[in-house]
């Protein structure tokens, strides 16, 4: 006896049908009758076509992949815009022969698609965010070996429930913490650091960088010019809890401990100040340089307790008359700029033997490189690992050799020393000659990175990058008469058709792939073991992304979550993974647009400097190993600015005239950071400071809080204050110290704190 059929408990309903044709008459075709197929007797019984088949798919056919379709990131072909319940019919009302896209139809296309049909996936490619499992993504996105997977694990496992900020010490269970990339072994970074060195250390190259960087002492007076000449001598601050504010003057050059605003204040005189909260402890502090913050970066490979912070200042935007006027005779983006001076300073802050920053020791400035080269647009350490040097305080620190742009449009490698710890006053330094210049040929330098510690990158402004090698520049140029001269580089081709705004390298995992972006909203990825001639370029060394609207300035490469970070025009932490580069994937989403991005090589923490002034932290490692995990920002602090109204200055300026002459008629000669004079009136600016916020669910997509800034369906961008914006900001890569970090604002500020938990 047969054993009875099953059958669906939904009630049946009949298909629609659709006959009516609304193009007969017009005479629009070729005169070619359409071809309809029909089902052949001698076929299967699973690739019939049943005209009155029920759209339900009978209950033993349930596939496997029923619960991958929930990805938010489906693909839709086409044929999916009609409903399950419909069928596609052709024919007229004379009643030609019809065809019903049935159930089994649907799951043919469904599996030609997971099976890369060119018809449903032009690149030829699966598409795991259409019906695939979190393995098979995975397996896209990292890679199959198991070289790839595995440090992607780890790196999860370890940080993958941590949010926003670092913990400063792993767990028992070894979570959180610091530590180097796992992409990256300790085997492998000690090899290079002794290998790659050699050069440096064995073969001549220190003493050919010293004899060949020639410079000056300068006085405090005489280098006054050089550190800012129009900055602000001082400048008011509103700090501390909420509504409970209190208002600082900070000078030029002076620090205030970050703590200090948030001790709690005695109510009388009889009643002693309450104790202060554990939360509310902070522990860093905040420098006023008087200018805005143009770059701003950490010294690596520095063990010890004492750690360095390298910044530059430069004006605003504008602040030049000619600008202005726009009657400059030359292009600042293309052209080199006129001769001006500017300055590096090189601050130095205090560590713990916990690895805290040391409240009791205040930041000192410990050394001033005074350039005439115009301004110092960026610059850029060598990160790569080097054997730390015995700190004895009878001997000269080496902080590593440091890359940078500069106004008048060329690259120079400098070899930056500075004093003992126990020298006291501030070193002054003119650097006349640098250990090494490049000068491309009719453009100009706009970005840098390093290739190796060897090898340096520029970008240009024609769209061309190149790649200058040290030590053969250094042998080059041995004699008297060529240290001067021009360095050759061993590559210069184009990889864009215009203004390159970044490039990077994605080190260490793939020291050899250099990612850029230019003008023209592309990202190119170039392989260059792939290019060997110096003015050609291989189709197959270079894979663009998908296009922007605009060129992205912000760029970086996330080693733990193996992908290239960006911003677009809408606020939006876009990655692309590196082995799927033409696929965005959003991370999370800020309050107004990104000016800069912090990443650290000991963790996976990603802080953006908005030009709001909100600071935000992320961890962009739990959305790329788990893309449906909820997304969480964390506001480090957020940063105000005005101008003071003509009455706020008026009527201060009237109560302390007597102070001023008085300050400046005590004020000794050459200090820099003294009191009040002449040239320093009352400030006429003031800012403020928020922190203490709470942690935030970002929502992406589908939401009606999805975009702050929209309003009755406009997405519009806010304009505000040059001086409110975040310019830059900087993760310490020392790995006792991972947590510092350090943000420069546009009004001159710099805030310097270990957020680690």
């Amino acid at each position: 006896m047969d054993a009875p059929s099953r059958k669906s408990g939904r009630r049946r309903q009949p298909n629609k049908r659709y006959t009516v044709d609304a193009f007969e008459g017009l005479d629009i075709g070729d005169g070619i009758p359409l071809s309809v197929e029909t089902p052949d007797d001698d076929e299967d019984d699973d690739f019939h076509v049943d005209n009155n088949a029920s759209p339900e798919p009978p209950d033993d056919d349930l596939s496997a992949d029923g619960a991958a379709e929930e990805d938010e990131e489906e693909y839709q072909s086409p044929h999916d815009l009609v409903s399950d319940e419909e069928s596609l019919v052709g024919g007229s009302e004379a009643g030609a022969p019809t065809i019903t896209r049935g159930f089994k139809k649907v799951k043919f296309d469904e599996i030609a698609k997971m099976k890369g049909d060119p018809r449903y996936n032009p690149r030829g490619l699966l598409e795991p965010a259409a019906r695939g499992s979190k393995e098979l993504q995975r397996l896209f996105f990292f890679g199959p070996a198991k070289d790839d997977q595995m440090p992607a694990l780890k790196s999860h496992y370890r940080w993958g429930a941590e949010l926003t900020i670092p913990s400063h010490e792993a767990n028992a269970g070894g979570f959180g913490g610091f530590k180097t990339s796992y992409y990256h072994e300790d085997a492998a970074m000690k090899a290079e650091s002794e290998d790659g060195w050699k050069w440096y250390e064995k073969e001549g190259g220190r003493e050919s960088l010293r004899s060949r960087q020639r410079s000056t002492c300068l006085s405090p007076r005489e280098a006054r010019v050089y550190i800012s000449s129009a900055a602000r001598q001082s400048c008011e601050l509103l700090m501390g809890p909420y509504k409970r504010q209190s208002l600082f003057k900070l000078k030029l050059h002076e620090s205030l401990n970050l703590n200090d605003p948030w001790i709690p204040q005695a109510s009388s005189v009889d009643t002693p100040a309450p104790a202060q909260d554990a939360k509310s402890q902070r522990n860093g502090w905040m420098l006023n340089l008087g200018e805005k913050i143009q770059h701003l970066e950490w010294a690596p490979n520095l063990p010890g307790s004492r750690q360095f912070l390298a910044v530059t200042t430069s004006p605003l935007i504008g602040s030049d008359p000619e600008e202005q006027n726009f009657s400059a005779p030359y292009a600042p983006a293309f052209t080199p700029r006129p001769p001006s001076k500017s300055s590096i300073q090189i601050w130095e802050f205090c560590a713990t033997s916990q690895g805290r920053i040391d409240a009791t020791c205040a930041p000192v400035l410990r050394k001033v490189l005074c350039f005439e080269w115009g301004d110092v647009k960026t610059f850029k350490w060598c990160p790569m690992p080097r054997q730390s040097l015995a700190e004895q305080a009878s001997e000269r620190l080496n902080l590593g050799m440091l890359a940078g742009i500069w106004a008048d449009g060329a690259l120079r490698v400098l070899d930056v020393f500075v004093p003992a710890k126990d020298f006291g006053e501030t070193e002054h330094e003119l650097v006349k000659s640098a250990a090494f210049t490049a000068q491309p040929p009719n453009t100009i330098c706009t970005c840098v990175t390093w290739l190796s510690s060897t090898s340096v990158i520029a970008g240009c402004a024609n769209g061309c990058i190149g790649v200058w090698n040290l030590p053969s520049s250094l042998q080059t140029a041995s004699s008297e008469a060529q240290r001067d001269s021009n360095a050759e580089p061993v590559m210069f081709c184009p990889v864009s058709s215009t203004y390159i705004l970044n490039v990077t390298t994605c080190y260490p995992s793939r020291p050899n792939v250099m990612i850029s972006s230019s003008m023209s909203g592309h990202i190119q990825m170039t392989d260059l073991m792939e290019m060997t001639s110096k003015a050609t370029i291989t189709p197959a060394a270079t894979v663009r992304a998908s296009r922007s609207r605009v060129g992205r300035s912000v760029l970086l490469w996330h080693e733990f979550a193996q992908v290239v970070l960006t911003v677009d025009d809408n606020f939006t932490l876009v990655a692309f993974p590196i082995r799927r580069f033409f696929r965005q994937i959003s991370f999370t989403r800020y309050k107004s647009s990104v000016a800069c991005l912090a990443h650290s090589p000991v963790h996976p923490f990603v802080m953006a400097g908005c030009i709001g002034g909100e600071a935000i932290s992320n961890n962009p490692l739990r959305r790329a190993y788990e893309n449906k995990v909820p997304i969480w920002n964390q506001t480090w602090f957020t940063h105000e600015w005005r101008q003071r109204s003509t009455e706020e200055v008026a009527n201060e300026s009237a109560s302390n005239g007597d102070e001023v002459m008085t300050d400046a008629l005590n004020e000794p000669e050459g200090h820099v950071t003294g009191s009040k004079s002449k040239e320093d009136p009352t400030p006429q600016e003031i800012s403020r400071v928020l922190e203490g916020f709470k942690c935030k669910e970002i929502k992406l997509f589908n939401t009606e809080d999805a975009f702050t800034h929209r309003e009755n369906g406009a997405v519009y961008s806010t304009v505000y204050d040059l001086k409110t914006s975040i310019k830059s900001m900087s993760w310490n890569p020392n790995l006792h110290v991972g947590g510092w970090i350090a943000a420069g604002i546009a009004n001159g500020l710099v805030r310097v704190e270990d957020i680690a938990s």
